[in-house]
């Protein structure tokens, strides 16, 4: 494909972060739309799409994914590269740092907890931490 300008830096960067959220948006909602819901521990995604429509988001879900490719292309935006450990480690410091902020301590803020269920609570929690430090 031709491109259809040279684009500053500045420019290119900002694009390339529009690209990768598009890309990443798409990602997330086909395979919601093609499992017709998703019930998980915590949460679950209720199918109420009537097929017609849910083939009609299918086939956006692709025309915006070719469109992100032109635009990327076009502007020949520069592709983020991440190792494998930098993703990984970069989500369990964020994990990390939300289960710290649930212990009874962090949460303190949301008013008083009765000591034991504090000590359940911080059990748990630091169970969840034990893994994660296992895995840095």
């Amino acid at each position: 494909m031709v491109k259809i300008a040279v684009l500053p830096s500045n420019h290119r960067r900002i694009l390339a972060v529009t690209a990768r959220t598009v890309e990443e948006t798409v990602d997330e909602l086909e395979p919601l739309l093609r499992a017709r819901g998703i019930k998980k521990l915590t949460y679950a995604v209720i199918p109420n799409f009537s097929e017609p429509m849910r083939e009609k988001l299918l086939a956006g879900m692709t025309a915006l994914r070719k469109a992100n490719e032109e635009l990327v292309n076009a502007f020949d935006l520069p592709r983020s590269q991440l190792s494998e450990d930098q993703v990984v480690s970069a989500a369990l410091v964020n994990l990390w740092t939300i289960l710290v902020d649930s212990t009874a301590k962090g949460t303190k803020g949301y008013g008083h907890l009765p000591p034991d269920t504090a000590t359940k609570l911080d059990e748990h929690v630091g169970r969840l931490l034990s893994i994660i430090d296992e895995l840095t």
